[in-house]
């Protein structure tokens, strides 16, 4: 659990740095629900995921504001050492 929390907050990190961007986050939508039909064709079980992600709507600036927050409050931890950063394999490997 704590590895997803790690990937969840390095996943809320990257797209801090697109979030004032609607064109990459629509890319970044696109992609993940990509991810998320792959999955079902493999899995043969639809998932509850793919139908939140058809009803996408953007995200307040408050809780942009909150996410960038977190990812600074992770990244201040994971330099003080009392978080590990999730390696590119870990993210992918999620995915």
């Amino acid at each position: 659990m704590d590895n997803t929390m790690n990937l969840n907050a390095e996943l809320l990190r990257e797209l801090s740095y697109i979030a004032d961007d609607e064109n990459y986050l629509k890319k970044a939508l696109k992609a993940i629900k990509k991810l998320v039909a792959q999955r079902e064709e493999e899995t043969s079980a639809p998932s509850a995921v793919s139908e939140e992600a058809e009803e996408y709507r953007p995200l307040s600036k408050a809780e942009v504001m909150e996410n960038i927050r977190q990812a600074f409050r992770d990244a201040k931890l994971i330099k003080e050492g009392k978080m590990k950063a999730p390696t590119w394999e870990e993210i992918r490997d999620e995915l």
